[in-house]
């Protein structure tokens, strides 16, 4: 019995049952991205020699990929010090207060030097509790793991004021007190860039329509 009776849909018309279902699967796999902005986080101290009260000021922001879970930082340290901070653990902290966790360090630290640490709240709780477009205080946010600044005593050794009397801020980490400063985290929707998975399922849907083309091949020869 030859295959050929009855009417069997062109490849077009498979092509274009199959191009939309792709279309949307990719759409539907892209990822949200959170931009989370730090505004004028300011933390005190009295100054070395007990002359003074030292400021530090901390602002910046950080976009994070929900799906792909990457991330992309830019913040800065300005005030006694100043310093660029980068994401992550630092090569070399020993110093008691040194903070543990995915924190931020100065990105100018000399090489077996402990460096200034920012750690902010932030990274700690889930997104979804986090998202607002109006910004809330830092202060107190989470009393029982707060926003600090760690400031080792040599201060990661590219800091000029450092330890000096009346302009560099002394005493333990635990003196400086975080006293204002502000977050937003908004979402700002979907990545231009479809996550991985997209790759996959379009590869698939390519394989798919492979298969259909073979198979009228057959059918034709048959």
């Amino acid at each position: 019995m030859s295959l050929r009776h009855g009417k069997h849909p062109s490849l077009k018309f498979q092509l274009a049952l199959v191009a939309p279902i792709l279309l949307l699967c990719v759409a539907g796999a892209r990822a949200d991205i959170i931009d989370i902005t730090i505004i004028n986080a300011t933390f005190e101290a009295t100054c070395v020699g007990g002359t003074g009260t030292c400021t530090e000021v901390v602002n910046g922001s950080l976009l994070f990929d929900t799906v792909a879970l990457t991330r992309s930082d830019s913040f800065q340290l300005t005030g006694t010090l100043n310093a660029s901070l980068v994401p992550g653990s630092p090569p070399s902290c020993i110093s008691p207060g040194c903070l543990a966790g995915n924190g931020f360090y100065d990105s100018g630290v000399l090489p077996s030097q402990d460096p200034i640490q920012f750690g902010p709240v932030l990274n700690y709780p889930p997104l979804s509790s986090l998202l607002t477009s109006t910004p809330v205080s830092l202060v107190g946010l989470q009393p029982g793991n707060p926003t600090v600044l760690f400031v080792p005593a040599l201060c990661g050794g590219d800091q000029p004021l450092c330890n000096t009397p009346g302009a560099f801020p002394g005493g333990p980490d635990a003196d400086y007190a975080l006293v204002s400063g502000t977050y937003t985290a908004v979402d700002q929707g979907p990545s231009p860039v479809p996550e991985p998975s997209s790759v996959i399922l379009l590869v698939t849907g390519v394989a798919m329509l492979g298969f259909l083309t073979a198979a009228k091949q057959l059918r034709s020869k048959i």
